[in-house]
């Protein structure tokens, strides 16, 4: 492969990627809701009083930034094998214990 063939190698790919990340914002807001769809039944955002709406505006009022200290009672009952839906409707199979103190 010559320096030129590189070159539009590179040029197509930077084209792809600019067209893929134009439309960032819609892209996160339909990643953002089917999130939530398929997670409308779990017990955490539940609590948070979501109550299956999926929207943007419903996500930022309701859900909280927060720690792994925060979460940290439900990812026990994870570890512990509570098969209920939690954090997620989908089951939990694993979860790396590592934690690194930043």
């Amino acid at each position: 492969m010559d320096h030129d063939d590189i070159l539009k190698k590179m040029d197509k790919f930077i084209e792809e990627f600019e067209e893929l990340s134009a439309d960032a914002a819609r892209v996160q807001r339909v990643t953002l809701k089917r999130i939530l769809e398929d997670n409308a039944l779990a017990e955490y955002l539940q609590n948070l009083g979501l109550n299956g709406r999926f929207d943007p505006e419903s996500f930022k009022s309701c859900v909280p930034l927060v720690t792994h200290k925060d979460l940290e009672p439900y990812i026990n009952r994870i570890i512990d094998a509570d098969a209920s839906p939690i954090l997620t409707t989908k089951p939990v199979t694993a979860m790396s214990l590592r934690y690194t103190n930043l």
